[in-house]
């Protein structure tokens, strides 16, 4: 597997990672993925402009990876796109770069899970935190779902959405949707892509017996709270957007206005009283920024209705 030799023969596995400042964890995540054995893979490393040596490690890395450096932080849709034009793979693993792959033949088994139903398009492992915790990464709704009163088909399978962090996606479906959709930046993108897959006829499938270790919060732990609030609520707007019909989003943004305010009333009065500060300060911005994004698209809406 020599990122810098001619690859004569036909590729199983082409795994993406996306970096940034993942210096702490992306070594371990590589060192895992060098061990799998009995499949052919090529692994493309897309770094957004790290700054904490994590550049060092990947360039040291250079003659087993495919390494591309970005000039700055382009967000995940984008840079995880960046290589699909090269990768040679009949699937595609996206890997977050704080998860390690510990048994050795579980892209085979993966890989096997794909041939024996070719009507799944994307598969799921199951993930678990460093405590032996179990990570929730499937999800039977989109956002607010129940706002769209039933106006959202029926798709294929009962899986809506799967985490994005160890997604396993069939090659050919990815160049036939292009990929992820770049309007995300972070967060979002793995609801819309597998929704996107399912409006295609494929279904989507969880394997609670291919298990991954996932150190969990690595891609928002630079963000501070109010940053990580503001862009989990952008992508969901973007979503919604895209996907459900103007009557559904006014809907969820309304409900959204009254309950994150009645929150913030709660708070304001009561949550130095209940919660430690660090805790009290997180829901603060997690609802100022629900309450941002609903006033702001109602706000949009009224003025959209008053124009001639």
């Amino acid at each position: 597997m020599m990122a810098n030799s001619k690859i004569e023969e036909s590729i199983d596995w082409s795994v993406i990672i996306v970096t940034f400042q993942s210096q702490k964890v992306i070594k371990n995540c590589l060192e895992a993925l060098f061990c799998q054995r009995g499949v052919r893979i090529e692994i493309f490393v897309v770094d957004n402009n790290s700054t904490d040596g994590t550049k060092a490690i990947l360039e040291a890395l250079s003659t087993k990876i495919f390494f591309i450096e970005n000039p700055s932080n382009e967000g995940f849709a984008k840079a995880a796109n960046k290589p699909l034009s090269q990768a040679k793979g009949r699937f595609v693993l996206f890997l977050n770069p704080d998860v390690v792959i510990k048994n050795p033949y579980f892209l085979g088994k993966l890989a096997a899970l794909f041939d024996e139903s070719k009507t799944v398009g994307a598969i799921g492992p199951s993930l678990y935190y460093p405590d032996g915790k179990i990570q929730s990464t499937t999800s039977l709704q989109y956002p607010n779902q129940k706002w769209t009163l039933g106006s959202i088909p029926k798709y294929p399978g009962n899986i809506a959405a799967l985490l994005g962090a160890c997604l396993a996606i069939r090659k050919e479906i990815l160049d036939q949707i292009g990929g992820f959709d770049e309007d995300y930046f972070l967060y979002g993108e793995d609801q819309d892509i597998c929704l996107r897959i399912r409006k295609l006829g494929f279904s989507l499938a969880y394997s609670p017996q291919i298990q991954a270790y996932h150190v969990g919060g690595h891609s928002s732990e630079n963000l501070s709270y109010k940053l990580l609030w503001d862009r989990k609520l952008q992508a969901e707007y973007i979503f919604y957007k895209k996907h459900y019909p103007q009557k559904a989003i006014n809907l969820i943004a309304f409900s959204q206005l009254i309950k994150s305010n009645w929150q913030l009333f709660l708070l304001f009065f009561f949550g130095s009283s209940l919660l430690p500060k660090s805790r009290l300060h997180e829901k603060i911005c997690k609802y100022k920024a629900i309450r941002s994004q609903a006033f702001a698209h109602l706000f949009h809406r009224f003025n959209q209705q008053r124009q001639p």
